[in-house]
């Protein structure tokens, strides 16, 4: 029988993504090895989550300084030399970390909000930040195109045809990733070569 703390995190660890009884328990396992200092150390990183804000414009995730008040922007919404005439949509966080490591995209982004859609119904949809992003183009006439970025697998290709009957209405241009993605592929595995050539060969 595990001691209740033990199970505790071991039942924390395994709502990660991708992490099951296994490999939660041998993390759990791995720290009971660790000094204090270390675990204490981990413990502050953790609580340190607590400053991280949303942009009000992308969603991005950001760490909010203690002088910056609501409306927090993150560094690519405040920077004045980005193209303001393009939104880039994406699903999460790290899919903007990729695209900015191909040095092709200078353009705005939308984060949607949600790293991991398995299947799609109303209250999922619900979660997404869509109609903020619809308020965010009608906003903003300086908007001219709207990139969609979803990932290359069914899902992604779900939501992106959802997302541009969603956007016709407001007859602005809409472009897709070029195919150099492969299927059943996501933004954050891609190298950056081959995510460079999907953006330069949007449709």
């Amino acid at each position: 029988m595990l001691p209740k703390s033990i199970k505790n995190l071991i039942d924390k660890f395994t709502k990660f993504p991708s992490v099951g009884p296994r490999q939660a328990a041998r993390f759990v396992y791995c720290l009971l090895e660790k000094p204090k200092e270390e675990i204490e150390d981990f413990a502050m990183a953790i609580l340190n989550l607590q400053k991280i804000k949303k942009c009000a414009l992308c969603y991005q995730n950001i760490e909010k300084s203690e002088k910056e008040q609501f409306p927090y922007l993150c560094p690519i919404c405040k920077n004045d030399k980005r193209n303001k005439t393009t939104i880039c949509i994406v699903e999460k966080d790290t899919d903007i970390e990729i695209i900015e490591k191909t040095g092709r995209y200078n353009g705005l982004y939308h984060i949607l909000g949600k790293s991991e859609i398995k299947n799609f119904n109303e209250k999922i949809l619900q979660e997404l930040h869509l109609k903020e992003l619809i308020k965010r183009i009608k906003d903003n006439k300086e908007i001219k195109e709207v990139i969609i970025a979803t990932s290359a697998t069914t899902n992604g290709d779900t939501l992106a045809l959802y997302i541009s009957r969603l956007l016709k209405p407001l007859n602005i241009k809409k472009t897709r990733l070029g195919r150099g993605l492969s299927t059943g592929s996501e933004l954050e595995y891609m190298d950056e070569e081959t995510l460079s050539q999907a953006l330069l060969g949007r449709k």
